[in-house]
């Protein structure tokens, strides 16, 4: 048997729900990252603007008392000169805080950061300018985020610029940079960029939170929409369920059950499979009264003519002695025949009585002790190669119901484990009170074997009128004849009739019948 996934055990309500919310997760998930992105690209544009700005004036505006495009007012004209005009833009007023600038040669590297509250820039840590002058290797060898090496140059502008990366400086956080080189003089150019990414961490919580609150919101009245959907289904399901305990009368509602709809369609469905159903189980009673009726019918027409040929056989006896071989042997068959066709007729009319409910039964008291006592040892005398025991509590056990019924139950249970069984099989009989819930006080008698068992193939219709087992457990034809199959059939309507249980249970060890009687 194919297994079945646990997500199809689930009820239709909870897949839609969990369907429907793995949905909206995905969906908030790609609305919030795009919306990430989006602001991302945003800030960052206008970080690198403020970048650029940055650039473009510290290269035109060499800083205060020069003129643009001029060197420095200074005799000296080597590399110094050229660290110390990059680096006096952070002198310059307006500069942004956290506002940086370093400057590599050959033969020296220098950096420094505008702070606030401070008049003049401060010197950068060795391990921080040594981060900024390697702008490369900080990043890993990516390509810059945006190319703006085409930025105009300016008057006094000149070497190539690598474009803006986003590097972190030791002690100071994420800052975005641009790099020139002139010249064999680095300078790199940083604004700060840890505002920009609390930013975007702050966006990425409050977008998350959005999407969870709406997931669950959404959740929730999605689950109050469905619930009153399926409505209109659970209804359906709900006749379904009245009609397995026989309400076979019960439709789904007309009103549900239009097609067109999923609902509509199972309905209607469900009202044909019950028409088709109600329709065989009407045809297969009329056919069974049938039968019960002509089986009732037959036995009794049947009854007359048995009888006759009985009575006409007993005529003979008192002569049979004078009459050949060959006719006594006749006549003695025809009357044994003629008594099992009369048992078999009264068994088939005790039947039809009792499955129509028209068996009529006595609440006497009847001492079950002393008629099990009488029943053992009958049986002793019809099977002396079997071995029969009987086990009774000292006190009588006493049952309400017919006596002459009572016997005739325990009486086919234990004649069918001796005849049924081999030659040297151990017959159990015992009986005791037991007490059931609700303080209903029984008797129950149990008769077991140690034969080979009942056949699997009938275990479940042993109880069934014409119902005989396999050779292993037949009788072997004689005096008393074959089995009819009607036996336990019988036996089981004669208890039911008093209000009592029986039951069977069997395997290749032995098979074990319990009556239970109602106690007087």
């Amino acid at each position: 048997m194919k297994a079945i996934p646990p997500v199809r055990r689930w009820r239709l309500q909870t897949r839609l729900i969990v369907l429907a919310s793995l949905v909206l997760i995905l969906v908030g998930a790609g609305i919030g990252a795009a919306s990430w992105w989006s602001v991302r690209t945003s800030l960052m544009s206008d970080l690198d603007s403020q970048l650029a700005g940055m650039t473009h004036h510290a290269r035109v505006d060499p800083g205060p008392g020069q003129k643009p495009g001029n060197p420095p007012a200074s005799d000296e004209t080597d590399s110094s000169t050229s660290v110390d005009q990059a680096l006096r833009y952070l002198f310059q007023p307006g500069v942004g805080d956290g506002a940086l600038v370093v400057v590599g040669t050959d033969d020296s590297a220098e950096g420094l950061i505008a702070e606030a509250g401070r008049e003049q820039p401060q010197t950068l840590p060795t391990d921080a300018v040594d981060a900024l002058l390697n702008v490369d290797a900080a990043t890993g060898g990516e390509e810059p985020d945006g190319d703006r090496s085409g930025e105009a140059a300016g008057p006094g502008e000149g070497g190539a610029s690598t474009g803006h990366r986003s590097v972190d400086v030791p002690g100071f956080g994420t800052y975005r940079v641009a790099a020139f080189d002139n010249e064999g003089t680095t300078t790199v150019y940083g604004v700060p960029q840890n505002s920009v990414d609390s930013a975007l961490e702050r966006t990425a919580y409050t977008t998350a939170l959005a999407v969870l609150i709406g997931v669950l919101a959404t959740a929730l009245l999605m689950a109050v929409i469905i619930h009153r959907q399926l409505r209109d289904l659970r209804d359906v399901a709900r006749t379904a369920r009245e009609v397995t305990d026989l309400e076979l009368a019960l439709r789904v509602p007309s009103e549900l059950a239009v097609p067109g709809t999923e609902v509509g369609d199972v309905g209607a469905s469900v009202n044909r499979m019950l028409d088709h159903v109600g329709s065989a189980l009407d045809e297969r009673y009329r056919g069974t009264e049938q039968m019960r009726r002509f089986v009732a019918d037959a036995s009794h027409e049947l009854r007359t003519p048995i009888a006759t040929i009985r009575g006409w056989a007993d005529l003979t006896r008192p002569y049979r002695d004078e009459l050949p071989v060959q006719v006594q042997t006749s006549l003695g068959r025809i009357d044994s025949g003629a008594m099992r066709m009369s048992s078999l007729v009264d068994d088939l009319l005790l039947l039809a009585r009792l499955e129509a409910g028209r068996q009529p039964t006595k609440k006497d008291t009847v001492d079950v002790s002393a008629l099990l006592l009488e029943l053992v040892e009958d049986a002793h005398v019809l099977s002396p190669d079997h071995e029969i025991h009987l086990d009774l509590p000292p006190d009588a056990l006493e049952i309400r119901g017919a006596a002459d019924q009572v016997r005739q139950a325990v009486a086919v249970i234990l004649t069918n484990a001796c005849v049924h069984t081999p030659t040297g099989t151990r017959v159990h009989v015992e009986a005791e009170h037991i007490e059931e819930a609700g303080a209903q006080q029984m008797v129950a008698v149990r008769i077991s074997d140690d034969g080979p068992g009942i056949p699997e193939d009938i275990r479940d219709t042993v109880f069934d009128r014409f119902v005989r087992g396999d050779a292993a457990r037949t009788r072997t034809e004689g005096v008393r004849g074959g089995s009819s199959g009607l036996g336990l059939s019988i036996a089981a309507g004669l208890i039911e009739l008093m209000h009592g249980e029986v039951s069977m249970t069997t395997s290749e060890g032995g098979t074990v019948f319990e009556l239970r009687f109602r106690a007087a």
